[in-house]
Parts: structure tokens; C-alpha cells; sequence
């Protein structure tokens, strides 16, 4: 009976498992999960034709980005899917095609010169020639206005002449204040 009395009885012997060592091995569990997914992402190797037709496709979340430049989760769909045509032998067309077909003329970022996206291509280069046509005009207009000599009427002249020497104007014009010397006595 020694040998019975000396063991103890399971439940006493143990200590119940704390929480903590739960909530440990499952932040545990989780922090090895996502660094071996965050590895397992950066392992992803593409080739550069990939980011090549990615350049020419716009991310269809983001603002202003290309496939290759985004780091949405379309944008890396897009890619693999980029990748995977490349791998079946398709052609850089055949792929912006595929994309065109899905999305329409919006996913390239430089649409194709046809139909109303034909005025895009036209109107800058229709703005650029027309102000270029303006500005040979007005320049050749001002030059023309700077060749041209005003005509004055002789006693608006003599008004100013006689203003510029500190004397009355004369009440005639018998002579010509051009050839008079200038009155240096000033009242």
C-alpha cells in the first residue's frame, strides 16, 4: 500500500495552464505565420518584360500609377498574370490585348489615337499651332506699329517743345522752335 499511498492523484499533481501561455503560443503561431508569408511574397521574381508591359497598363485602384510602380493587390494579380502569359509564350500585343479586351481603352496609359479618344491626341497639338498662328500675328503686328512714325500736328509740337523749355507756348508759329536756342533764364 506504500507504493499507492506515495502517488498522487493526477488532478492535484498539475497545475491548471494559465492563459497567458495560450495567448503566448498563439502570437507565437501568428508571428511565424506572416514572416513566412511575408518571405514566401518577396520570393516572387519576375521578369523585367513583366514591369516593361506593366508600364504601359494603369493600375485600375490607384491614382495615376502603372501596374509595375503599384502595390495593390490587382496591380500584383496583373503581374502574375502578366508573368504566366509571358510563360505560355504570348506576345507583348497579345498580352496588352488580353488586358484591353477585359478593361477596355482606360487600362493603357497611352490609349490608342481612334474614336473620341482621337480628340485627346488632336487637341493639344490643334491648341499649340493655333497659338503659335496668334503669336506671328501679333508680333508682326507690333512691328509694323513700331515702323510707323505718328504724324504730329505742329503747334501740338510747338506746345510741347515750348513745356520741355520752361517758356509760354507762342501765339504763332512764324518760326520754327527747333532752330531757336533753348531759354536758359528761368523767372
Amino acid at each position: 500500500m506504500g507504493a499507492v499511498a506515495s502517488r498522487r492523484h493526477p488532478a492535484v499533481d498539475s497545475q491548471p495552464r494559465r492563459p497567458t501561455t495560450r495567448l503566448g503560443a498563439f502570437v507565437l503561431a501568428l508571428l511565424l505565420t506572416a514572416v513566412a508569408s511575408l518571405a514566401w511574397a518577396q520570393t516572387e521574381v519576375f521578369e523585367p518584360e513583366v514591369f516593361s508591359i506593366g508600364n504601359e497598363l494603369r493600375c485600375p485602384t490607384c491614382v495615376s500609377e502603372s501596374v509595375s510602380e503599384s502595390s495593390s493587390a490587382i496591380a500584383r494579380e496583373m503581374r502574375v498574370i502578366i508573368q504566366d502569359q509571358l510563360d505560355e509564350g504570348r506576345t507583348r500585343r497579345e498580352i496588352l490585348a488580353f488586358f484591353q479586351d477585359r478593361y477596355g481603352d482606360w487600362i493603357l496609359l497611352n490609349p490608342p489615337a481612334r474614336g473620341i479618344l482621337l480628340i485627346v491626341w488632336i487637341l493639344p497639338v490643334l491648341a499649340v499651332l493655333v497659338g503659335a498662328v496668334l503669336l506671328v500675328r501679333l508680333v508682326r503686328r507690333w512691328r509694323r506699329a513700331a515702323d510707323e512714325v505718328p504724324e504730329i500736328d505742329p503747334a501740338d509740337r510747338e506746345r510741347v517743345r515750348a513745356a520741355l523749355a520752361g517758356t509760354a507756348p507762342a501765339a504763332s508759329t512764324a518760326s520754327d522752335p527747333a532752330t531757336e536756342p533753348a531759354s536758359t533764364s528761368r523767372a
